[in-house]
């Protein structure tokens, strides 16, 4: 239907449809991503309002409370740190106590034989963690029994290596640290490389 008034220019209506069909106009803009940081604080967020509005209304300063509220959570994160740190030192220092302990049995009447049947029979049940600590005091007590360097319990695995002088004995101190006194423990292969070093060492002793 054709308007009773022409537009001189032309029907604003087509206009408008030319416009909208360009397809500079249907760009959809790009959603931002959000950082760790920014879920956290939409997380948290409700929380902290129904908290520290009471606040925000004794104290007539929205940016004060918020800035409070911000500093709360710095806090719990802090103190979150803070625990998640003093557990990790807990397992840490259990984990060497339990290697001392299973050092100590050099101070027992076993000898390097002994030892040795020990480590390969928890190496055989999965017990990675004993059978290193049992194949490091079984390559000590042989190392005492040969005479080559007099078993001291005060020694550092850093000292017996300068005291032994060997590359196998080096890799088999290095290995035993890691399964010692190391975050990520003891596992099958590290045993077995254990077990090739102790035979290097201890064989031809």
């Amino acid at each position: 239907m054709k308007p009773i008034f022409p537009w001189p220019h032309g029907d604003p209506r087509a206009v408008a449809r030319a416009i909208l069909s360009d397809p500079r106009f249907h760009v959809v803009p790009e959603t931002a991503h959000k950082s760790w940081w920014d879920y956290l604080v939409d997380a948290v967020s409700p929380w902290l309002r129904r908290l520290f509005d009471p606040l925000g209304r004794a104290i007539g300063n929205e940016a004060a409370t918020r800035a409070i509220g911000i500093g709360v959570l710095v806090l719990v994160l802090a103190f979150l740190a803070y625990v998640v740190v003093r557990f990790a030192r807990v397992v840490r220092v259990r984990r060497a106590e339990r290697a001392a302990g299973a050092i100590s049995a050099l101070e027992s009447e076993a000898d390097a034989r002994t030892l040795l049947a020990r480590a390969l029979a928890a190496a055989a049940a999965g017990r990675h963690h004993e059978a290193a600590a049992l194949l490091w005091s079984s390559a000590l007590r042989a190392l005492d029994e040969t005479g080559r360097v007099r078993f001291d319990a005060a020694r550092t695995p850093g000292e017996w290596r300068r005291a032994v002088r060997d590359p196998a004995f080096d890799a088999l101190a290095q290995d035993a640290v890691v399964a010692l006194f190391g975050d990520r423990g003891a596992d099958a292969a590290l045993v077995t490389r254990m077990r090739e070093a102790y035979e290097r060492v201890v064989v031809p002793a």
